[in-house]
């Protein structure tokens, strides 16, 4: 499979979710992960949002490397490790609204002043444990 492909099926399988595991770390080293609502860009960036008084926001100011994964129910997953970064003034109300169209739910949280971030994938992995042998995608940007 190619790389337009392989971002095809990674695409679409993120598109059927909306929560997935974001780790990132503290400034004295330590991991700590969170579930976040999330949708995806057509060129795969993550977006979503999150309040400035989390631990994760702290953690995103002043370190942007993130994991992801995405999908733990059906033994397919996506695991995902990126840059994040808020999006900026210019852009944020694009993002917005894509990422409200995609998670409805998130509304709530924009308009109480949440945070929008987006991340850029530097890795994805695609595994399907359902396939005999399983089935794996890797994409490096």
């Amino acid at each position: 499979m190619d790389n337009a492909q392989g971002k095809k099926v990674i695409l679409e399988f993120l598109r059927r979710h909306t929560l997935a595991v974001i780790a990132t770390s503290h400034a004295d080293g330590k991991p700590e992960a969170a579930v976040i609502d999330f949708s995806v860009r057509d060129n795969l960036e993550i977006v979503f949002d999150t309040f400035e008084q989390t631990r994760k926001f702290e953690n995103l100011s002043d370190r942007g490397s993130v994991a992801l994964v995405v999908g733990w129910d059906k033994n397919i997953t996506v695991q995902y490790e990126g840059d994040a970064m808020k999006v900026s003034a210019s852009d944020v109300q694009e993002y917005q609204k894509a990422h409200l169209e995609s998670v409805p739910v998130e509304r709530e949280f924009v308009e109480k002043g949440a945070v929008l971030f987006k991340v850029v994938p530097r890795w994805i992995r695609y595994s399907d444990f359902t396939k005999d042998p399983v089935e794996r995608l890797e994409l490096r940007f």
